[in-house]
């Protein structure tokens, strides 16, 4: 992506370069023809080239200008997806906090606080949870 843009920088420098000589070249071969220096057909050569190399510059500007455009939308479109799949992440991560922090609350008659197996119990409760969201997860496709 640099070099599209190094590219870029340096076609509007060679097309703003070019459309201000334009006038100064188009004088220049007028006072050769005046002073008998040049023929007509020689300088009339040099402006036709002149404005064909200026057309070639707007042209590639212009492409070079879609290209980059269409780099910026597959960038944008990946990354979309990325955040997809990284909020879904977010999920599997925050889940087991969001257990853990409402059986650790400090107020009676909570589930297995009786029972010695409790704490294991709510482990693999979690642990079994983050997994199926996972796997679910896993399954999903983020390629739309």
């Amino acid at each position: 992506m640099k070099k599209v843009t190094d590219l870029t920088r340096q076609l509007v420098y060679l097309k703003h370069t070019l459309d201000d000589q334009t006038p100064s070249l188009e004088e220049f071969g007028n006072y050769l023809v005046e002073n008998k220096l040049a023929n007509q057909a020689r300088v009339k050569s040099i402006m036709t080239k002149q404005k064909r190399i200026t057309k070639m510059i707007h042209v590639y500007t212009d492409l070079l200008n879609s290209i980059s455009s269409l780099f910026t939308a597959m960038m944008d479109s990946h990354l979309n997806h990325l955040m997809k799949y990284l909020d879904s992440a977010a999920l599997v991560i925050a889940l087991p906090a969001l257990i853990s922090g409402i059986w650790g609350m400090n107020v009676g008659g909570l589930p297995g606080k009786e029972n010695e197996n409790g704490f294991w119990i709510l482990i693999i409760f979690v642990s079994l949870l983050t997994i199926g969201w996972g796997i679910f997860l896993k399954s999903k496709k983020y390629n739309d």
